[in-house]
């Protein structure tokens, strides 16, 4: 047997934590103070149901035997009903609370890192299926956190507290507890494993139905012109369909795995009281003619019988939220444990690269000046799982200089923009940023000169003000004359005036109520509006008629003049007032006359 083997087997047996069982520990440890004041809770809870079941057997059994009742002992029960029922209160509040904080947490780390992520999140999923994993599956953290968490103690803390104070006063009950609870446990973990295979299914389900969804958003224009929308439906459909009968399967496997642990229950509920009642008729078999407990000792067990199961009961309900949670971690783990290339990754073989400006073709590099070029590429390459992501180049590109960069389809040129974003490392060769590598750069203040505009623009639901001032807030706000002449430079204002509410004009991510071609003007005056220096355009006029993109040129020409700018563009669309057009290919970069 392999070592991964064995590795899998003493997993399979409970005696390794999964990573999604260390990570969901993990979490909880980070509410430990709350936890403890849940456990607090819940042993002044356990202790006040063992008074309150003494209580109320001597009241009834004085009601029954004598016609009267001790006015404190009754008080004694009421007094810790109260207590029990406060204890219940405060275990739920504070346990709710705790699992909002991590799940409030949890959903800004994930955010956070699918940010620092940018283009390289789409290699996990489509953002779709990701929003499904940051919103939907966060929130399957909750019943973990909220229920079966806390009541993993009290499963261990009840059933302990009444077997110490059963023992004492009948054997027999004792060991009926003792060998009926286990099968409770059983067939609870028997269950939760067939949940958790169902939960598995349902999310990924889930997350095909969201990226459908999305793809038919977006492309609904298209389906109605090459009319394939009924296709489109009918697809949409037969998902919604898989998903209703996942979701189905795993509240079928919930009601079944409580309707048989309420009769695990009950069955042995059942035995006590048979047992209780041949007692103290005296009719047991082995002890005929003899009770083996009072009055008062029977009530006293009979009233504690329910709640020994009861957080048996309980924490089987719980368990198939358990494995929910530990479904949902394995796609909310693959997110965090996706590398976020940053500078310190950048440039994984600088230490033996640079110094080697003897081994670069110091003829390839006399087309430029090494002190006026803002950004240079030398030998820059990129590879990949074996795969040529970008051919080697070598090129400069001055402050304020225009250059439009052409190719085709998968040469490169979005991934070299990635890599300028800062969203890309491992790559081979080097790049310089006014003459200092990348990796000594601070990506930080780099990045807030970067001004990104992407072939479709993103955007949020609410107000074109919004949209254009997201991210600016602060010192950095630009007032409303700043605001103004962005939207004149990038030639929004005449439209923008048309729209009914101007600039308070509600608009949803995909843009509704307004064309390509405005939505691109918008991201050009986002784009002036952040004082960005350095502008890098992937496909600004992709999915664009011919008489709007000339358009969207003519306006990105005006609005770019003193910005240095690299815009990617394939031939269809050619930008003659760059200053300089750079053809990429699998043999590497070439500059090209207009």
């Amino acid at each position: 047997m392999s070592r991964h083997e064995k590795v899998e087997k003493t997993r399979r047996k409970g005696r390794v934590k999964t990573p999604e069982v260390i990570f969901l520990d993990g979490l909880a440890k980070q509410q430990s103070p709350q936890y403890r004041l849940v456990q607090g809770f819940g042993v002044l809870f356990a202790i006040s149901l063992v008074a309150q079941a003494w209580a109320l057997a001597h009241v009834f059994s004085d009601m029954v035997l004598q016609q009267t009742f001790s006015l404190p002992v009754l008080l004694i029960g009421l007094f810790a009903l109260l207590v029990r029922a406060l204890a219940s209160f405060g275990r739920e509040r504070v346990s709710a609370q705790a699992s909002r904080n991590i799940r409030y947490g949890l959903r800004n780390k994930l955010v956070s890192h699918l940010t620092q992520l940018g283009p390289s999140r789409l290699r996990i999923e489509e953002d779709a299926a990701l929003s499904t994993r940051v919103y939907e599956q966060v929130d399957a953290l909750d019943d973990f956190f909220s229920r079966y968490k806390p009541q993993v103690f009290m499963v261990t803390l009840i059933p302990l507290v009444i077997l110490l104070s059963v023992a004492p006063v009948s054997w027999v009950a004792f060991f009926v507890f003792m060998m009926t609870a286990p099968l409770v446990i059983v067939f609870m973990i028997f269950v939760g494993h067939k949940a958790a295979q169902a939960n598995r299914r349902q999310f990924n389900v889930l997350a095909m139905l969201s990226n459908q969804f999305m793809d038919l958003s977006q492309g609904l224009a298209e389906l109605k012109r090459l009319g394939r929308t009924k296709q489109a439906k009918m697809r949409l459909s037969d998902t919604a369909s898989a998903y209703q009968k996942t979701t189905m399967g795993v509240l079928r496997l919930a009601f079944l795995s409580t309707a048989t642990l309420e009769l695990f229950a009950s069955l042995s509920i059942a035995m006590i009281a048979l047992y209780l009642g041949l007692g103290l008729l005296e009719a047991l078999p082995w002890q005929k003619g003899e009770a083996p407990v009072t009055l008062t000792q029977a009530m006293y067990l009979l009233l504690l019988a329910p709640e020994f199961y009861l957080p048996l009961r309980q924490l089987g309900n719980d368990y198939h939220a358990k494995q929910k949670a530990e479904a949902a971690a394995t796609d909310l783990l693959q997110i965090l444990n996706t590398q976020v290339e940053d500078a310190s990754t950048f440039q994984t073989n600088a230490s033996s690269q640079t110094n080697t400006s003897s081994q670069t073709n110091t003829s390839d590099l006399t087309a430029f000046s090494h002190q006026a070029a803002l950004l240079r590429f030398d030998q820059l390459s990129w590879q990949e799982s074996g795969r040529s992501r970008l051919a080697p180049i070598t090129a400069a590109l001055a402050e304020g200089e225009r250059v439009w960069l052409s190719g085709q389809s998968g040469v490169g040129k979005s991934s070299l923009l990635h890599l300028l974003l800062g969203f890309e490392g491992h790559y081979q060769g080097r790049c310089l940023i006014n003459g200092q590598v990348f990796s000594s750069t601070n990506l930080a203040s780099w990045r807030k000169r970067l001004a990104w505009l992407p072939q479709t623009p993103e955007w949020v639901n609410g107000s074109i003000r919004r949209n254009l001032l997201l991210g600016l807030e602060g010192t950095e706000a630009p007032n409303e004359d700043e605001l103004q002449d962005a939207l004149a430079k990038s030639q929004c204002d005449d439209f923008v005036r048309a729209l009914p509410n101007g600039l308070e004009t509600k608009v949803t991510e995909m843009g509704v109520g307004l064309s390509g071609g405005q939505m691109q003007r918008l991201s050009i005056a986002r784009a002036l509006l952040s004082k960005a220096d350095i502008w890098l355009l992937d496909e600004p006029c992709s999915g664009l008629d011919e008489e709007t993109a000339q358009a969207v040129l003519a306006t990105l020409n005006q609005a770019s003049q003193g910005k240095t700018l690299l815009v990617v563009s394939h031939d269809t669309h050619p930008i003659k007032w760059a200053d300089k057009h750079w053809q990429l290919s699998q043999g590497g970069l070439h500059e090209q006359d207009f």
